[in-house]
């Protein structure tokens, strides 16, 4: 379930082109694992299975990793309900969004299908957005595919760049591939475009 790059091999891969600087806003529902993830971010030397004690982010937690020539921030938030209603007030810091799901809790998609959708209409399909689905090493995850279905990516995907791919905070599995996909996807047009926009918010702040 879900693919692996290797980390020389998608390294390699980062090198290609012009370095790009870029924040990622990290938000989904509590307990998918979005601490673990961030974690495993900043500590990809740690073995398999091993990772630092975390606690539940009750507001927001930032983070800045290098990755290959590139420079990634992430703005990970809490996923408990009653903060939820305050992610889309630093939607503009982003370049990108990631979602993030736990794979293995198939009944909690719907719940987690309704703040996807939330958050792509607070930022009008204009961003990429990479839905992770977390702890694909569990026995107990669900395939992909299904978690395609029940959150109606193919359907979601017509409004802009929206991709479904697997991963395990426990492991890094997938990390590496979806690092990729954001590289692929931010361009230095749009970095540029979203940063002359961020000027504009903070002058007014």
């Amino acid at each position: 379930m879900g693919s692996v790059i290797s980390a020389t091999t998608a390294a390699s891969a980062s090198f290609l082109g012009l370095p790009k600087t870029f924040v990622l806003v990290m938000v989904g529902l509590d307990d998918a694992g979005k601490t673990s993830l961030v974690s495993r971010l900043k500590r990809r030397e740690l073995p398999r299975g091993v990772l630092p004690t975390t606690i539940t982010t009750i507001g927001c937690t930032i983070e800045t990793i290098p990755y290959g020539r590139h420079s990634v921030t992430i703005w990970e938030f809490g996923g408990m309900e009653r903060v939820r209603c305050l992610w889309r007030r630093y939607f503009w810091h982003a370049h990108a969004f990631i979602f993030l799901l736990d794979a293995a809790a198939p009944a909690r998609f719907p719940e987690a299908k309704e703040e996807l959708l939330r958050l792509l209409d607070g930022i009008y399909y204009s961003y990429p957005v990479l839905v992770l689905a977390n702890k694909i090493d569990l026995p107990s995850a669900v395939e992909l595919r299904t978690i395609e279905d029940a959150l109606s990516i193919p359907e979601l995907v017509r409004g802009g760049k929206i991709a479904l791919k697997g991963v395990s905070a426990m492991t890094g599995e997938g990390i590496n591939e979806a690092l990729e996909w954001f590289v692929a996807n931010i361009s230095h047009d749009s970095i540029a475009k979203i940063n002359e926009g961020k000027k504009h918010v903070i002058q007014a702040w």
